[in-house]
C-alpha cells in the first residue's frame, strides 16, 4: 500500500481562508473517493505559533504544527495561501516574515511548492519563480512584476504550472488549480469525479481569462487596471476574440465538471 502524500498549508495572520480551506477540501474529497485507502493525500495546516490564526474574514484556524516543528521532511505538496490588504492607496500582497523564512527552508525537501492567489509574491520573495512564468490575483499583478523582474507575470491566467512550481489566481481559482494538481497525481477521470462531488461544474482551462465578459477591464478600468497593463499578451488575446469552440452539434461548447484537459 502506498503512503498519502503529505500536503502542508502554511496559514498565518490575515490569509483569506478560502485559500486554505478550498485546496484542502479538494485533496481531503480527493482521498475519500479513491477505492484504495493511503493513495490520497493528507492536509496539514502549520503556523509561527500553536496558538490560532485569525483570517481575513475573521475565521479562526488551529494550525496542526508550527514552522519550528516541521522540516518538510516527508512532505510532497507545499502550499502557500496569500493574504490581502485592501486600503484607500490600493491593495497590498501580504509576506509574512514567517512563512518566507520557512518557506525557503523547507522548499528545496519538497517536490512542488503552490501558492494560490498573492501566495506568489511569497515565492517570489524567497527565489522560487526566478526565471518562471507565474500568476497572481489580478489585484496584485503589476506589484509582483515591479519587484520581481525575475518572473515572468502573466495576470491574465487562472493558473500557471512551471515545475516545481504552481502559481493560482485565488481564490477560488485555487480550487480548480487543486484539481489540476489531483489530475496530474491520480488522473483526469478520478479530477472530474472530485468535482463532481463538489458540484463543480464549470470547465476553467489554465490559460481562461480571470475575469468573466462583465468583469472585463473595460468594464472595471479603476480596478483592473494594474491586471491590463502586465501582460500585453493576455489582452490581445480578448481583443483577437473568443477562443474556437468545440462542435458537439448543437453548436454550443459543452460545459463539464471537472479541470484542465
Amino acid at each position: 500500500m502506498s503512503q498519502p502524500r503529505r500536503i502542508a498549508i502554511a496559514v498565518f495572520d490575515g490569509v483569506e481562508s478560502l485559500d486554505v480551506t478550498g485546496p484542502a477540501q479538494v485533496f481531503s474529497t480527493a482521498s475519500r473517493l479513491l477505492d484504495r485507502s493511503g493513495r490520497g493525500y493528507t492536509v496539514e495546516l502549520v503556523s509561527a505559533a500553536p496558538t490560532p490564526v485569525h483570517c481575513a474574514d475573521g475565521v479562526r484556524l488551529l494550525a496542526d504544527s508550527t514552522f519550528t516543528d516541521s522540516d518538510g521532511e516527508g512532505v510532497d505538496t507545499l502550499v502557500v495561501p496569500g493574504g490581502l490588504r485592501i486600503r484607500p492607496e490600493g491593495v497590498e500582497a501580504v509576506v509574512d516574515p514567517a512563512v518566507l523564512a520557512w518557506v525557503t527552508r523547507v522548499a528545496p525537501r519538497v517536490r512542488r511548492v503552490v501558492s494560490v492567489c498573492a501566495g506568489a509574491h511569497t515565492l517570489a520573495a524567497g527565489g522560487l519563480l526566478a526565471g518562471r512564468r507565474a500568476t497572481t490575483h489580478w489585484a496584485t499583478a503589476e506589484a509582483l512584476a515591479e519587484r520581481h523582474a525575475d518572473v515572468t507575470v502573466d495576470a491574465d491566467a487562472v493558473y500557471v504550472r512551471s515545475d516545481p512550481a504552481w502559481t493560482g489566481a485565488g481564490v477560488s481559482a485555487g480550487i480548480g488549480m487543486s484539481l489540476a494538481l489531483v489530475a496530474d497525481d491520480h488522473g483526469r477521470r478520478h479530477a472530474l469525479s472530485t468535482a463532481k462531488w463538489m458540484v463543480m461544474y464549470l470547465q476553467r482551462p489554465r490559460d481562461q481569462s480571470q475575469f468573466s465578459a462583465p468583469l472585463k477591464p473595460e468594464h472595471c478600468p479603476d480596478r483592473h487596471r494594474g491586471a491590463s497593463r502586465v501582460d500585453r499578451r493576455a489582452s490581445r488575446r480578448t481583443a483577437d476574440g473568443p477562443r474556437p469552440r468545440r462542435p458537439n452539434g448543437t453548436g454550443r461548447t459543452p460545459v463539464r465538471p471537472g479541470v484542465p484537459p
